[in-house]
């Protein structure tokens, strides 16, 4: 079955994140129970600091953890009903409530240790069969947004996205990585990069060089989207290597850089465009039957994940005039 919020894309980050957290949660609190062991995994981070300092204030558990006061309280006083800790005022600062584990808290925290060592190797296990780091991936996240929050971004974007008209600009040697990494992205979320796809990263110039065309979609300074128009023949070009990155879809970008593709081929005396896709890009394909490409006969191609071959007769449509190609200057 498809999942909805992998297709939502980063606008569903926060309900992916929580999803495979309370996904851990469960299969934690089975480790445990399979274990025999009966503790809760929400206790882990204050339980485990308490083991590590003996002895810490609700503040200072707070600010280490990096979560609320109330919620410190909340699971401090669910492991104090449990037994596990103890609480007492601190005679130099009355205000501050010091928390240390019990003696049978520290019994469980040694029963625990090598329980928590299976875990953090079944984890590292799991993310390296994922060939990530998602705890890196987390680190450098939460420091990106340590130096610019969410909200401070969003009003930026939103600026942009609102005073900024997309435009279609042509290939400078300098937007080569902006054209791998936007057809690595999709690519790799849904196929496998292959070896022709690799021989076209390597030198996205040549395309050029050969008589062909690369277009990207700018907004503002971002370049957020991108296509090929790669020279056959004199008379046929091959539509390829088209993307938008995942947070500018819905936005019409693709039309963008399909109406200055087959432009481009009609304005240089083209009699054709060409392109090769897959089923599975359902939207694409419906893109590209409503620009008027009509399936013909796939011949062997370079691409295993080739399984739709797709033909626009230039002969039949009216030739776009030169002021109307969305195509501007760099």
């Amino acid at each position: 079955m498809d999942d909805y919020l992998d297709r939502l894309g980063s606008l569903a980050l926060g309900s992916r994140l929580k999803r495979m957290s309370e996904r851990l949660g469960q299969e934690v609190a089975q480790i445990y129970t399979k274990a025999g062991i009966d503790f809760e995994p929400k206790w882990f981070p204050v339980f485990r600091l308490l083991a590590e300092h003996q002895v810490a204030s609700v503040t200072d558990v707070a600010s280490l953890v990096g979560i609320t006061h109330p919620a410190v309280n909340q699971v401090a006083q669910e492991l104090s009903k449990a037994g596990l800790i103890t609480s007492a005022s601190d005679k130099a600062d009355g205000r501050k409530r010091l928390l240390s584990l019990s003696p049978k808290g520290m019994r469980l925290a040694a029963q625990l240790e090598p329980v928590w060592q299976a875990v953090h190797c079944a984890i590292s296990d799991l993310f390296e069969e994922a060939d990530m780091s998602l705890l890196n991936a987390v680190a450098t996240a939460e420091s990106a947004m340590d130096r610019k929050g969410l909200l401070a971004r969003y009003d930026e974007m939103s600026s942009v996205l609102k005073s900024s008209k997309p435009e279609v600009i042509e290939f400078l040697p300098e937007y080569s990585s902006h054209f791998v990494r936007l057809n690595r992205a999709w690519i790799e979320k849904i196929f496998r990069v292959e070896e022709s796809d690799l021989k076209l990263f390597s030198n996205p110039q040549l395309i050029v060089d050969n008589g062909g065309f690369i277009f990207f979609v700018r907004i503002g300074s971002k370049i957020v989207g991108t296509c090929a128009l790669i020279k056959v023949d004199d008379s046929t070009f091959e539509l390829a290597k088209m993307a938008v990155d995942e947070a500018y879809r819905g936005m019409s970008l693709g039309n963008l850089l399909l109406e200055a593709s087959v432009a481009r081929a009609e304005k240089v005396g083209a009699k054709s465009v060409i392109l090769e896709t897959n089923r599975k890009l359902k939207a694409a394909v419906k893109l590209y039957n409503k620009f008027g490409f009509k399936l013909v006969e796939t011949a062997h191609s370079t691409y295993e994940r080739v399984d739709l071959t797709m033909k626009l007769d230039l002969t039949q449509r009216t030739l776009v005039k030169p002021s109307q190609s969305p195509i501007t200057q760099a």
